[in-house]
């Protein structure tokens, strides 16, 4: 939702220059470069402020003190879905042996090798 108008701020905005640690509505308007306008967002600025401090004085209260901030590790590269028509490339597991290569033989009864291709 807009917080200002004239200026296109979203709470998103808002909330992101508290986060980075704007504590007043001056500080919110300079971070968000808010340019002179009609004024009627000072009112819900104030407003979100105080819902900020509140909400975190609150977790503080719950936890003990204010939570340590901790970078968040980078996220593992997601493989993507095969296209269609495009054959997926075959990745090798250990210890299981790939499509090209022959079966053991077994030592008892001599018979291995080759397997007959069998439809899945």
């Amino acid at each position: 939702m807009y917080v200002c108008i004239c200026n296109v701020v979203t709470e998103d905005d808002v909330h992101g220059c508290m986060a980075d640690g704007c504590t007043t509505a001056k500080e919110v308007k300079a971070a968000c470069g808010f340019k002179p306008g009609c004024g009627m967002c000072t009112k819900r600025i104030h407003a979100m402020i105080s819902e900020y401090r509140t909400a975190g004085e609150l977790a503080d209260a719950l936890t003990g003190g204010p939570a340590m901030l901790t970078p968040v590790p980078e996220a593992p590269e997601v493989p993507q879905p095969p296209r269609p028509g495009v054959p997926a490339p075959a990745v090798p597991r250990p210890g299981v042996p790939g499509p090209d290569a022959a079966a053991p033989i077994n030592r008892e009864t001599g018979e291995g090798g080759t397997a007959p291709q069998t439809a899945a």
